[in-house]
């Protein structure tokens, strides 16, 4: 919702400015739940498979998924963007099973399948004009929109 509320141009750049603050307070809860001792024998232990590991989630999947985000936030409402991001978990999952051979326990492969199942139930019900709205995309940002009905005075 604040990527929403800030409206930024350019969300690329927005998001690699949002990710460079976590990092610090991360750190500091490492170092007091785990201690020095482990965090400086992660950093000793790391392997290049683990650096590429790293660099693919905060690069590739963080940066391109945050903006890919940002983008649908700007274009369409909220309520119709939303109950994707249910869709990250099952994602992740498959992605699990398909590129490292984990195994899914047929509970999970029910749940995956209910999410599925309730996004499709909730995109494409007939007779919801409403649902099908949201998915229109926005004639202005909405920036603009909330300095047209902002009192004269409050505009900027």
């Amino acid at each position: 919702m604040l990527t929403r509320r800030a409206a930024p141009p350019d969300a690329l750049r927005w998001m690699v400015w949002v990710s460079a603050v976590p990092p610090l307070p991360l750190l500091a809860l490492s170092l007091l739940v785990e201690g020095p001792d482990a965090d400086l024998r992660a950093l000793r232990e790391i392997t290049p498979v683990g650096f590429g590991a790293i660099g693919y989630v905060g690069l590739v999947s963080t940066l391109f998924g945050f903006v890919a985000w940002s983008f649908l936030l700007r274009t369409y409402d909220a309520t119709a963007v939303a109950p994707y991001s249910l869709l990250v978990p099952v994602f992740g999952m498959s992605s699990a099973w398909l590129l490292l051979g984990e195994r899914i326990s047929p509970m999970a492969a029910g749940a995956a399948l209910l999410v599925i199942a309730g996004i499709g139930i909730t995109a494409l019900r007939p007779g919801m004009p409403a649902a099908a709205a949201a998915w229109r995309p926005r004639s202005r940002p909405r920036r603009n929109a909330a300095l047209a009905t902002a009192p004269p005075g409050r505009r900027s």
